[in-house]
């Protein structure tokens, strides 16, 4: 719904890891994690994907044969976050039959999005997947044996920019949602999905700025000691003004790092992150990351943004993970090369 794509600047360069190298580096980060008395480790694979989930009459094309698609690819992650499956999470969740699932907030109902919502309700009765205005559109699916079932959180951010303009932002409840994920070890890593506004304006800019600071606050205050993963459709670009500062704000203020899941075919630009960082007694490294190109086949993509991921190598400490974040990186070999926020 808001990439964007034809005439934009194609992303910079980055390099897929060969199996070798992937075999390196998660042998390297044991090897490291070992010199620091890990305890237990395991791999944890990330998905993030903004799936364009609305009407066919605004898609202008068939969601529900790409949700179908979209969900059964998806099985093959560990954790997956949706952003946009506005009209379709039920058919992508029969598709994920097994996982355990949590969705974003509801529809705000403010006096504009209420008016909205009763000028439109004749059209809802016509119009095939229609029931805008929408709310967070975003939901998660983990694997039975990361599950914590009942740790959930999700909150509407309050402020947009643009109902008619600004990418039409107002039209959905955008927000946050959180769930605990249990690691094979045993403790907690909280794992944060969000959508932010998508307009190209310094007023979108400042909107997406204080979204941003909304779910910081959410972080300090849900996940002070624990290890996070933050994920989803930030709406933020390299070389549009403003949007550097703010995600440098947000990943300094909460010491997040970078994990380089980002596209890698030139018909995309950069809107959608994984970033993370370790905490407690959990030490979290990169052992893959990039664009998930099965949801792409013959240059047809299954949504109008890329399907994003990373692997993390995670390590329990019982006396807590090391102190500097740098300690057990990827080897060379392995890192992207997607220039750093």
């Amino acid at each position: 719904m808001d990439a964007e794509r034809g005439t934009s600047a194609a992303p910079p360069a980055r390099r897929r890891s060969t199996p070798v190298a992937r075999r390196v580096a998660l042998l390297s980060a044991a090897l490291c994690l070992f010199a620091h008395s890990a305890r237990a480790e395991s791999v944890v694979s990330v998905l993030s994907y903004n799936v364009h989930g609305l009407s066919p009459l605004i898609a202008l094309d068939s969601p529900r044969r790409r949700a179908e698609a979209i969900g059964t690819l998806a099985a093959s992650y560990d954790v997956v976050l949706f952003q946009e499956d506005f009209e379709y999470h039920g058919v992508m969740r029969r598709r994920l039959e097994g996982r355990v699932g949590a969705a974003g907030n509801g529809v705000v109902l403010d006096p504009p999005r209420l008016a909205a919502k009763l000028l439109l309700a004749p059209f809802t009765v016509i119009l095939p997947r229609f029931s805008a205005p929408y709310g967070a559109g975003l939901s998660t699916f983990v694997v039975p044996a990361l599950a914590r079932p009942g740790d959930v959180e999700s909150e509407p951010y309050g402020v947009c920019d643009g109902w008619l303009g600004g990418r039409f932002d107002c039209w959905a409840s955008k927000g946050y949602l959180r769930i605990g994920i249990r690691t094979p070890e045993g403790p907690t890593v909280d794992v944060y999905s969000t959508h932010l506004d998508a307009g190209r304006g310094k007023k979108a800019v400042q909107t997406r700025r204080r979204q941003l600071r909304i779910l910081a606050d959410a972080i300090e205050r849900q996940s002070a000691d624990r290890a996070v993963i933050v994920g989803g459709d930030f709406n933020l670009v390299f070389d549009r003004p403003g949007d550097p500062e703010v995600m440098a704000e947000f990943r300094e203020r909460l010491n997040l790092r970078d994990s380089g899941a980002g596209p890698e075919l030139p018909r995309w630009r950069q809107h959608d992150y994984i970033l993370y960082r370790s905490g407690g007694q959990v030490h979290m490294t990169v052992a893959e990351a990039g664009e998930a190109l099965e949801f792409v086949s013959d240059d047809h993509a299954l949504s109008d943004h890329p399907a994003v991921y990373s692997r993390f190598l995670i390590s329990v400490f019982p006396e807590g993970a090391p102190e500097e974040p740098g300690e057990c990186r990827p080897t060379s070999a392995d890192a992207p090369t997607r220039k750093p926020t």
